[in-house]
């Protein structure tokens, strides 16, 4: 490890603390069958993260708090050398692409507007599994307006700000990618070079359970490049994406008792985002918008 992944930027990083598991008895139950998470195997792996990480000369700043650790440890069903690879694999991610995934402030004017229209946020009610559910409307997005940082950073703003909640690590999250009136000028702001490593961090570097992914509204023009952006993706991944022709058949599938009042649920879009960005940015994210 040649260079350290900390940028030396200044601010308090959260240390090492005295974890308490607050996680209600069902999930914990979840964590047990499905991640392999018991007190005592909790405490040994923080222990091991907290020693890989204050030992490693390459790693110059990364929070030590159980909440972070975790989600790194739970990610890999505790597997301990596969959760400290993974750890570096998201610190080298946030060094070597910093447009994307540092200065993750929901301050950013750009961010709060593009999260405002409803390019990107969490919808208030949980799944029938209990997983909270990101919606995308990517037709959205002001090609002229918004660029690639801002999209990216904008869906990092969330995914940050719900993994401070234990219960989203162990259940995971469900995904709706709404891809109706998307065009070229969008597209054209992607390089295939940029699009594979985009899809590469997601999947390999972000400690996040992608349990479901629901892409609606897919038009016939984006089909070669939707099968090309798979490509890039593990065959787990792959086999856990559902394609429905439009909102009819989404609702099939997902519950419509939490979807937009424009999906056909009850509550209108607007105010759904204006909950999620009063209640689901975590006080946290400044902290968490410093490179690590």
């Amino acid at each position: 490890m040649g260079s350290p992944y900390g940028t030396g930027e200044v601010g308090e990083v959260l240390g090492e603390d005295e974890y308490v598991c607050t996680l209600p008895t069902e999930v914990r139950k979840i964590a047990s069958r499905d991640l392999a998470e018991d007190d005592a195997t909790r405490s040994v792996a923080l222990q091991h993260m907290r020693n890989f990480v204050t030992r490693n000369p390459a790693i110059t700043k990364c929070r030590l708090d159980g909440n972070f650790l975790l989600r790194f440890l739970r990610m890999k069903k505790f597997r301990l050398q596969q959760s400290q690879e993974l750890l570096v694999k998201y610190l080298m991610m946030r060094r070597d692409h910093p447009q994307w995934f540092t200065g993750l402030d929901v301050r950013d004017p750009h961010i709060d507007a593009l999260i405002d229209t409803g390019y990107f946020f969490a919808l208030p009610e949980r799944d029938d599994s209990g997983r909270r559910v990101f919606l995308n409307v990517a037709g959205k997005m002001d090609p002229t307006r918004f660029n690639t940082s801002h999209q990216i950073r904008s869906m990092q703003v969330g995914c940050e700000s719900l993994l401070e909640d234990e219960e989203n690590q162990v259940r995971g999250f469900t995904y709706i990618f709404d891809e109706k009136d998307v065009g070229l000028a969008i597209l054209t702001l992607w390089s295939p070079s940029d699009v594979a490593k985009v899809f590469s961090c997601c999947e390999k570097s972000i400690p996040m359970r992608h349990k479901e992914i629901h892409i609606v509204n897919l038009p016939t023009a984006l089909h070669a490049i939707f099968e090309f952006a798979k490509t890039l993706l593990s065959d787990k991944i792959k086999n856990r994406f559902q394609i429905h022709s439009d909102e009819a058949k989404l609702r099939k599938s997902v519950p419509v008792r939490i979807l937009p009042k424009e999906y056909g649920g009850t509550i209108p879009m607007a105010e759904m985002i204006r909950e999620y960005c009063f209640h689901h940015h975590h006080p946290n994210l400044h902290q968490l918008s410093k490179p690590l």
